[in-house]
């Protein structure tokens, strides 16, 4: 798979774009980079007043600089944070500004942090999630009777939950489309928590939750996001995910995108005015 431009030909982002991809690893320890099974690209657009949420799916077949064909959560594998940015970049020709990365303990940390979310989970998602919760707990040596999720409907959710949550790709039969829904709505609900004030005051959020994530935002571009936050936080808020319906085919277990319709969309979309 190679992007289907040439870089003088690449869809150049317009300024008042800001670009973060969010990254969620699979990995319980540093002793590697991890498989990215989560990939959002968090695209503020202030021109749009519209914050984009685009899930790249894992089995996305990607050209990795340096590796070359393979499912895309393994540009992370290989090269950390930084391969999976400049693979996204070659392939989809975006222009990412920053990068935020955490693992599943890490996650739990974050969720936590901001005191729970919450979510509505049917019975199947509860029964999937707990499986989850229990892998996770067993892990760490925490009590599963503290993190077990008793009940359907909406509920608040801790990180161990939330995580479950995020990770479960079997309810529904919707597989890794269904997971990155999920991802979604966890990360909904904590902009919905940010959006009723229901966090305090932003600036306590972000140093508590920043020592849990890998990142290379500076510190003066941190500065300039906390003063845009609040802005931020009002603009309209967008779901989407590659590949688009109709526009991929399944090939030796990956999902093949046309690169040329699929990259004219999520410019149209993000960077559209």
């Amino acid at each position: 798979v190679q992007s289907v431009r040439e870089d003088e030909e690449r869809t150049q982002k317009m300024e008042g774009v800001y670009d973060l991809l969010l990254i969620g690893v699979d990995r319980r320890d540093d002793s590697w980079y991890g498989n990215s099974d989560v990939m959002i690209l968090l695209t503020v657009n202030h021109d749009q007043k519209t914050v984009y949420m685009t899930s790249f799916l894992r089995d996305l077949a990607a050209d990795i600089p340096g590796v070359g064909v393979r499912k895309l959560n393994a540009a992370c594998a290989h090269g950390g944070a930084q391969l999976l940015v400049e693979t996204l970049e070659e392939n989809y020709a975006v222009s990412i500004d920053n990068y935020a990365m955490v693992d599943f303990n890490g996650m739990i940390q974050v969720v936590d942090a901001l005191g729970g979310i919450d979510l509505e989970l049917t019975d199947e998602e509860v029964s999937v999630a707990n499986d989850y919760v229990k892998t996770m707990c067993e892990a760490n040596g925490e009590p599963y009777e503290d993190h077990e999720i008793k009940e359907s409907g909406l509920i608040h959710l801790d990180g161990y939950q939330a995580v479950g949550h995020a990770r479960n790709r079997y309810s529904g039969n919707t597989n890794d489309f269904g997971r990155t829904d999920r991802q979604r709505d966890v990360l909904m609900a904590i902009i919905e928590k940010a959006q009723d004030g229901g966090l305090g005051s932003l600036t306590d959020v972000v140093e508590a939750v920043l020592p849990y994530i890998t990142h290379n935002i500076s510190d003066v571009e941190l500065l300039t996001l906390m003063a845009q936050l609040p802005t931020i936080l009002e603009y309209q808020m967008v779901e989407q995910r590659i590949p688009y319906d109709d526009l991929y085919h399944s090939e030796n277990e990956m999902l093949v995108p046309d690169m040329e319709e699929t990259i004219q969309k999520l410019h149209d979309t993000i960077y559209g005015d």
